[in-house]
């Protein structure tokens, strides 16, 4: 009777190069939005003195609600990426979160008084890109659950 060691009977998963690359451009990404968030989180008197009219009502004006989406949208993105480079499913789970809060935040501007008169003198490239990343995020840790590459 042959013996067989149990490490030879499981599969491993080689990962690929592309896989830590996503990973670290996805904490990257996700660490300038903690970055973002903390900013505006302790912006002093002076600094929300500096702001344009239309950005102080619009941060004073905020419901709780919005305001919350904002920290939970990144924190999550944030764990998401390091869980994705520590190959772990609750990347997805976390990635879900991300987009939630995402989709709850950039909604919330769009009901928002004033926002939109904002966003046509700043631009839509962070409006869109933000929630198109993180919906590509959720995409691809799902992907790499599915692939077998997170436990």
């Amino acid at each position: 009777m042959a013996l067989i060691r149990e490490d030879m009977m499981t599969e491993e998963i080689k990962t690929p190069i592309w896989f830590w690359a996503a990973g670290i451009l996805a904490v990257l990404w996700n660490g300038l939005g903690v970055g973002a968030y903390i900013q505006q989180a302790l912006m002093s008197a002076a600094q929300f003195a500096a702001l344009t009219e239309i950005e102080q009502q619009l941060i004073a004006s905020q419901p709780f609600w919005h305001s919350a989406a904002f920290p939970v949208a990144v924190l999550s993105g944030f764990l998401g990426s390091i869980f994705l480079l520590l190959k772990k499913r609750l990347a997805v789970r976390m990635f879900l979160l991300s987009l939630i809060a995402v989709t709850a935040q950039f909604l919330g501007y769009f009901i928002l008084d004033g926002y939109m008169d904002y966003i046509s003198s700043q631009g839509w490239v962070m409006p869109v890109l933000i929630p198109i990343v993180a919906v590509i995020l959720l995409l691809y840790s799902s992907a790499m659950e599915r692939k077998g590459l997170l436990r």
